[in-house]
């Protein structure tokens, strides 16, 4: 932090007291300046002497005391990680006030009686009688109390945090001498102070200028030097080329001191006139020039162009004075500028990283040599038949494996599949041919198998610059094969997937893979992936005396990962969310089914089609009738559906990933969303549903994906070149002929981890039969309106649209509450219901991803669904499990997250309104509307893309309820609905007025326009069409307004009188229910409390507490039309239903 220069007169031979300050004051500098330079403390004599001593007794620093790097501490590495400063409420406004007023202590009145009783009684109290073990606590006690703790506040987070105020007292106690320090730096060095400093062996320190002030700090470059030596371990040399772009006398000046002892130049730099203005030149990396933004500022500001352009001078001046070549995208081009990008800047680290040993059990996951070992040993699968699948703990955590389980189970479950249950006993055949069965066909012996190939990666290879070779050859000897044998029906193929105990618990760069299709034109192949690293990000708090394993960071000094080893074995998860960009080299045999070779690349060196990639994909097809039967069709390069660097610098972040790995709050990070281009002569045979015969596919892709670190750099250091940033004077640039090389050659295809034999099944309206094969979609489609072609000049998409309005639910028959605290199971029930109201509500098509299979394999929600016509409800087999409930934080639900993702790529392609509900969520309208669709029209009509409800728990009425004593235990019940009610009805109770007025943001539903939405996460429209724009693409769109801070413009919060609103009807149970009779008699309006209804009559206002005659309090309020309109409709289509099932079974006999 930047202060004023101490000022202190105490002779060199006496050492003063320093004090530290309890806090810094709010940072002015860079984060790079806070985290590298010492700061001043103030000297004793700017504050009184009594608050000084106070502080002496709390702060108290020796004289002699050496600054520390404060990048070495892990709250100030925090800081910088997240991009942020201490905030202010540690900063130096907290500040004990010893002294108030303007008299002294002895000087004040004594004080008045006010009322209370005599002394002489108090002091009876203490000294015998019936009331002399009734003790009172004096105010001035409670005070010296709390100052007390106070001050051992302020000193433990001066300490822990505030590590800059020791490199401040040794700052200025060697300022506070400077004299005698100058006089002793001319005496160590004779040269004149603006000559250079002997440069050693390295002549890039020629230019080092040791009296020059460091970043306007208040030491010179000298003193930076030697503290670096000191304090970090580095020579000389190299100390002084970390520090030399801020050590340059760049004005050639002389040896004259000014009245600091830093260097002074009487020569100045000439000042920029108005003459000097460049009117084509970039305005500070951002989209337009400067002429457009004297524009902007003459119409937003009223200044004159006069005005306008000395006031923006300093960021439009051509320093290079360049010609007037334009580039592509309209700024002045200097040919001098563009040979400096791809220079390293001053400073930049190159070289090798020096290794952070680790714990031997963290160094062995980091090296890869723990599975390699595992992988090793001689195992029979019978034996490992025996390894239990499932570990569940009371962290939430499903598995805790390792080492030589997790190969184990690995292969336990490629063998049989994910859904065995009870490993223990001996495993049934059956299980593999049920899915072949229930498909009516499935994978021949012949077809390929889907397999993946794990190779080892070792992380401590990335500690060295340029990134080292894979020796093909080295490689393709340490692949491990791991075929799955029971993937073999493309209509079971989500139900199939690998995906509890996938291969990326071996080979981490694979993706963990959810879901694959293709597009419904034909020309690409849909990956929906999560974040595997995600699941490991559960953490814990430190125990009394714990200190952090070697080699691992802790978060806030306080916490750290569960599961530490795994979440670091998880890292390369990260680096597939980031793009690389890669450039074709000649093959060794060309010939048009030569495979491409590729290399790593800069933006500028790579091919227009591989500058934004991270997996190769070859298609292979199969012919039974051929030989060989299967052979090489084509190869592509993937691209991400959206980007997720881009839309980190769009939300204000500092970092895409963290080393450390505490991103669990960057939602857009779980989901991995990518394609791969299928080559054009399979477009029309994929899009018609040609590539299946008999329910397996005879098209197949492989996955292969480049292996590079993950870049822990801000984003905007290394983003495509289509955004239109300029990334000279950025520090910490991102150069990949640095960090990968000019000659980082990929290995061949089978020298590679990968994914093998993906098949490649029918477009998703065909797979689940609500496209007939062989019939156009295009047939079925709806009148198109305004809102439909938006924002098709930027996505290039107008995918058709057969529905208005569509639902998708993650569901199953039991699930558990979050950290297992519960178990629920009312799914069947609750589905039923909620189908029937959504489908009278005016949803088109719903679509239920059945999670039961999560939990047992002996009943689904297959038998619920087929009560509906297959045309207005579709089921996904869906078993896969959440990888983390709540395990310390938030948790991944990474079944759910990719259920909401498959649904949105699958089936709201061909919708225009989709939402993501829960089963015990009820959207309802109101006001005028009565059908979604109606209530959709609407808001295309207001250029609305997102809608958002508010929701929260409704409270179950109590008169409606199943008696409480049939399951009355320990002063609670668990509150049941009767058969012939509905959760609608009984749950029609809110314990907010309508309509509702607190925010409820963190509970908050939406629906949305499926073609605007590119990413959504439960409650969040997290990444939109809008959002993925460039600067220049939003500016020239003439409809939408940059903000680097992307915020988004186009929602609207329904009116829940005469729009729509939500009636959430969540589940309530026994722990919910402790002291129920207590708490529902007394009168509170608010969620908490009494988590039953008792309803306010019609027309009573909640002026004062009313109870019933039972004694119980009025807590809620009935929605009057669910109560008069929809709660008889609901009843009335369940009737109906119910009887055509009768007459069906009648008929049928």
């Amino acid at each position: 932090p930047k202060e004023a220069p101490a000022q202190q007169n105490t002779p060199a031979t006496i050492a003063p007291v320093i004090c530290r300050r309890e806090h810094p004051r709010p940072p002015t500098a860079t984060p790079s300046a806070v985290s590298h330079a010492p700061s001043r403390a103030r000297p004793i004599g700017s504050i009184t002497s009594s608050t000084a001593t106070y502080r002496s007794r709390l702060h108290y620093s020796p004289p002699n005391s050496i600054p520390r790097d404060p990048s070495s501490h892990a709250s100030s590495s925090l800081f910088s990680q997240y991009g942020r400063q201490p905030s202010a409420a540690v900063g130096s406004h907290h500040r004990p006030t010893v002294v108030t007023g303007g008299g002294s202590a002895s000087s004040l009145p004594p004080p008045k009686n006010n009322g209370h009783r005599p002394a002489q009684k108090m002091n009876a109290r203490l000294i015998g009688g019936k009331k002399n073990k009734r003790w009172t606590i004096k105010l001035p006690f409670i005070g010296a109390i709390l100052l007390v703790l106070y001050g051992v506040f302020i000193y433990i987070i001066t300490n822990k945090f505030t590590d800059t105020t020791g490199a401040a007292s040794s700052s200025n106690l060697l300022r506070s001498t400077g004299d005698t320090i100058a006089s002793s730096q001319k005496q160590q060095n004779p040269t004149p102070p603006g000559a250079a400093v002997p440069a050693g062996k390295d002549p890039r320190i020629k230019d080092f200028c040791g009296l020059c002030q460091w970043r306007d700090q208040g030491f010179n470059c000298n003193d930076r030097v030697e503290w670096s030596v000191t304090q970090k371990g580095v020579d000389e040399t190299e100390a002084k080329l970390a520090n030399l772009r801020y050590c340059v006398n760049a004005n050639g000046c002389q040896d004259k001191l000014n009245d600091e002892g830093f260097m002074d130049c009487e020569e100045q730099i000439e000042e920029p006139t108005i003459t000097d203005f460049c009117g084509r030149c970039q305005f500070r990396g951002q989209g337009f020039n400067c002429d457009e933004r004297v524009e902007w500022v003459v119409q937003t500001k009223g200044q004159t162009e006069k005005e306008a352009k000395l006031s923006n001078l300093r960021y439009c001046v051509n320093a290079n004075k360049c010609n007037d070549k334009i580039d592509e995208f309209g700024f002045m081009q200097c040919e001098e500028v563009s040979a400096l990008s791809n220079k390293p800047p001053p400073g930049y680290k190159q070289g090798t990283k020096p290794h952070v040993e680790s714990e031997p059990e963290l160094e062995a996951v980091l090296t890869g040599s723990l599975v390699m070992q595992a992988r090793d040993i001689a195992i029979s699968l019978k034996d490992r038949v025996g390894v239990r699948k499932s570990r569940e703990n009371e962290e939430g955590l499903r598995d805790r494996r390792s080492g030589e389980d997790i190969v184990a189970s690995v292969l336990t479950a490629a063998q049989y599949g994910d859904r065995q249950y009870d490993t223990e006993g001996e495993f049934s055949n059956a299980a593999i041919d049920t899915s072949k069965k229930e498909g009516g066909g499935g994978r021949s012996l012949d077809m390929p198998v889907l397999t993946a190939y794990c190779e080892p990666v070792n992380q401590t290879a990335w500690e060295t610059k340029p990134l080292p070779l894979r020796d093909g050859a080295t490689s393709k000897e340490s692949l491990f094969s791991i075929p799955y044998p029971h993937v073999q029906s493309c209509s079971a193929l989500p139900s199939q997937w690998p995906i509890d105990t996938p291969p990326v618990d071996l080979d981490p760069f694979l993706p963990w893979i959810h879901d694959v299709f293709p597009s419904p034109d034909g020309k690409n192949v849909m990956f929906v992936a999560q974040n595997r690293r995600r699941c490991y990000n559960g953490q814990r708090r430190f125990r009394r005396g714990e200190n952090p394993p070697k080699g691992v960071t802790s978060h806030k000094s306080s916490t750290i990962h569960i599961d530490y080893r795994k979440n670091y074995f998880m890292r390369p998860q990260s680096a597939l969310f980031q793009h690389v960009p890669v450039k074709r080299i000649p093959s060794e045999n060309p010939g048009e089914d030569a495979e491409p070779r590729y290399r790593l690349a800069s933006h500028e060196d790579a091919d227009e089609e591989g500058m934004e990639t991270r997996f190769l994909c070859r298609f292979k097809s199969f012919d039974p009738s051929a030989t060989p039967n299967l052979s090489i069709v084509g190869y592509s390069l993937s691209k991400h559906l959206l980007d997720y660097d881009y839309h980190t610098y769009r939300k204000g972040y500092k970092f895409s990933a963290t080393e450390a790995g505490y991103d669990n709050h960057m939602i857009w990070q779980s989901q991995l969303l990518f394609k791969c281009p299928v080559p054009s002569v399979f477009h029309e045979k994929v899009r018609n549903g040609d590539t299946v015969v008999e329910d397996y596919a005879n098209l197949y892709v492989d996955v292969i994906p480049i292996r590079t670190p993950p870049r822990y750099t801000p984003p905007r250091e290394f983003l495509q070149p289509r955004y239109g940033f300029h990334n000279d004077g950025l520090q910490n640039l991102f150069i990949p002929d640095i960090e990968w090389g000019k000659e980082h050659f990929l290995p061949r295809i089978d020298e590679s981890g990968r994914w093998e034999n993906i098949p490649i099944c029918m477009p998703p309206l065909m797979t689940s039969g609500i496209v007939p094969k062989g019939v156009d979609v295009n047939t079925r489609t709806i009148p198109e309106n305004v809102a439909d072609k938006t924002y098709v000049a930027f996505t290039g998409e107008l995918p058709p649209k057969i529905h208005k309005v569509i639902a998708c639910t993650w569901a199953s028959t039991t699930f558990k509450t979050r950290s297992n605290r519960a178990m629920v199971a009312d799914g069947k029930r609750r589905l039923q219901e909620w189908l029937e109201f959504n489908l009278l509500s005016g949803f088109d098509h719903i679509y239920v991803y059945d999670n039961s299979g999560a939990f047992t394999n002996e009943d689904s929600l297959a038998d619920i669904i087929g009560l509906f016509p297959p045309d207005k409800v579709t089921r996904v087999d869906w078993p896969c499990k959440i990888c983390s409930n709540r395990d310390g934080n938030e948790g991944e639900r990474s079944s759910q997250y990719a259920a909401e993702s498959s649904c949105r790529l699958r089936f709201g392609t061909h919708a225009r309104w989709l939402g993501s509900f829960d089963t015990d969520e009820y959207l309802v309208p109101m006001g005028e509307f009565s059908s979604m669709g109606e209530v959709a029209d609407g808001l295309d009509r207001k250029d609305v893309k997102v809608a958002v409800f508010k929701s929260s728990p409704a409270k179950p009425r109590f008169d409606l309820l199943e008696s409480p004593r049939k399951t009355a235990e320990a002063g609670a019940f668990t509150p049941i609905v009767p058969a012939d009610e509905t959760f609608l009805h009984t749950y029609n109770c809110n314990w907010e007025q309508f309509p509702r007025q607190n925010d409820l943001s963190h509970r908050r539903k939406q629906i949305y326009r499926a073609d605007y939405v590119k990413l959504h996460y439960v409650h969040y429209s997290t990444v939109t069409t809008v959002s993925q724009m460039s600067e220049m693409e939003t500016r020239s769109s003439g409809r939408e307004r940059w903000m680097h801070r992307y915020v988004e413009k186009h929602v609207h919060e329904f009116d829940e009188m005469k729009e729509s609103t939500m009636l959430h009807t969540k589940t309530k149970v026994a722990r919910n229910m402790l002291s129920w009779e207590t708490r529902c008699r007394r009168s509170t309006l608010s969620e908490a409390g009494c988590h039953v209804g008792f309803p306010f009559p019609k027309g009573v206002k909640p002026t004062t507490p009313i109870k019933r005659n039972d004694g119980y309090a009025y807590n809620c309020f009935l929605n009057e039309k669910i109560e008069d309109y929809w709660w008889p409709k609901l009843v009335e289509a369940v009737k109906r239903r119910k009887e055509g099932r009768s007459n069906a079974a009648l008929q049928n006999g």
